[in-house]
């Protein structure tokens, strides 16, 4: 698989196995851990305003924002990692349908 730099990623369409646009990649999930870090996913949708306000899975916003960041989110949804077939220089591609694609992502480890 062809290597990219992580904001070569940012932006770029994601197609699913059946060549349905998905979105776009809006952030890289990723793990550090003894001065490593691993890609774990992609979130994808129409935009991640809601995420660069640091209000993703890990920081809960405050009450009355709560309902608000939800419906800005809306779209976004989790590639797995595994799940990226092929990177080009214009699209990821993913080998899954991309209405299976979980809201959230999650790390489990």
């Amino acid at each position: 698989m062809r290597r990219l730099r992580a904001g070569e990623l940012i932006g770029l369409r994601v197609v699913d196995r059946n060549g349905r646009e998905a979105g776009s990649v809006q952030d890289i999930v990723v793990r550090h851990r003894e001065g490593a870090y691993t890609v774990l996913g992609l979130v994808v949708g129409r935009s991640a305003i809601a995420g660069r306000f640091g209000y993703g899975d890990s920081l809960a916003p405050p009450t009355p924002w709560g309902h608000l960041l939800g419906w800005l989110r809306r779209h976004e949804r989790y590639v797995e990692w595994k799940d990226v077939v092929a990177l080009r220089e214009d699209r990821v591609e993913i080998g899954v349908d991309h209405q299976s694609l979980p809201r959230r992502w999650r790390d489990d480890s």
